[in-house]
């Protein structure tokens, strides 16, 4: 397969999975498992390390775009009570939530970021991935099936945001998904279903934020003109679809439950576990 080709198709795999609660990066390992980059000028196991994970800056930039009034409007709320201009503590409490849901997957990621690092490269991911998309789905089956009432949904305060956080660290395994790991968490503990994405979204722009920061300086000595190029393509893609995606699945949501996407984790999960195993 062509390079700008595959560096399309993993753009268009990022923006549809990313902050589905299916695992991108699953996905997009899945992906390059059959279809991985050819040719390159540049080492190819360390490419396919930071593409794959450098893309999702893209899609970082879409929640930043679409929640930009949120977003700057908690932060000016934030100085002010910090500068005692205002005794609203909406905006500081809201940015104290994401940092402690950050904290425990940034401090669990570096200290094991040698075997992360490695992970893409084991015989076994495959298994992985399907263990990890089957059980991920029977969880958020059995969870939404009891978290079906929205009208009284939990608000995110200091607790809730240091258990989805921990619990976010799941994610840290392939096919895991980091938004599966924090919404589900967020609804056992009784958050609605939109409070519940749009924290999983938040989080992801420091978490994924550094992530491709710290994959772009590990790969700095690869970056020349073919390089960057796909980079940026992947992005760009990432970026313009997403930015819809997102717009879908919060009006998919405000209808129906997450059930669907379990069913289509278990499904997935089994079919990859069989492909495995038949080897």
């Amino acid at each position: 397969m062509d390079n700008t080709l595959n560096a399309f198709l993993r753009g268009i795999i990022e923006a549809a999975t990313e902050f589905l609660p299916v695992s991108s990066t699953g996905h997009l390992f899945l992906f390059s498992y059959f279809f991985p980059f050819q040719n390159l000028t540049v080492p190819h196991e360390a490419f396919e390390d930071l593409y794959d994970i450098f893309i999702q800056t893209g899609a970082i930039l879409s929640v930043v775009v679409l929640y930009y009034k949120t977003l700057w409007g908690h932060l000016k709320m934030a100085v002010q009570f910090g500068f005692r201009q205002t005794t609203d503590k909406a905006g500081f409490q809201f940015y104290l939530n994401l940092l402690i849901g950050i904290l425990p997957i940034l401090v669990l990621g570096f200290v094991f970021k040698s075997q992360l690092d490695q992970i893409k490269m084991r015989p076994d991911l495959l298994l992985i991935l399907g263990v990890s998309w089957f059980v991920g789905g029977l969880l958020m089956v059995i969870v939404e099936k009891r978290h079906l009432d929205e009208s009284q949904g939990k608000s995110i305060g200091f607790k809730e945001s240091l258990i989805v956080g921990f619990l976010q660290c799941f994610a840290l395994i392939p096919g895991v998904s980091r938004s599966a790991a924090t919404i589900i968490s967020a609804r056992t503990l009784g958050v609605s279903k939109k409070d519940s994405a749009e924290f999983s979204f938040f989080l992801a722009i420091p978490v994924l934020s550094l992530a491709g920061l710290y994959k772009l300086y590990k790969h700095r000595h690869i970056l020349n003109s073919e390089t960057i190029g796909l980079l940026l393509f992947g992005s760009i893609i990432s970026f313009v679809i997403c930015y819809f995606i997102i717009r879908l699945f919060m009006a998919f949501i405000r209808r129906r439950s997450f059930i669907s996407f379990g069913v289509y984790r278990i499904l997935l999960g089994a079919f990859v576990i069989l492909y495995f195993l038949r080897g």
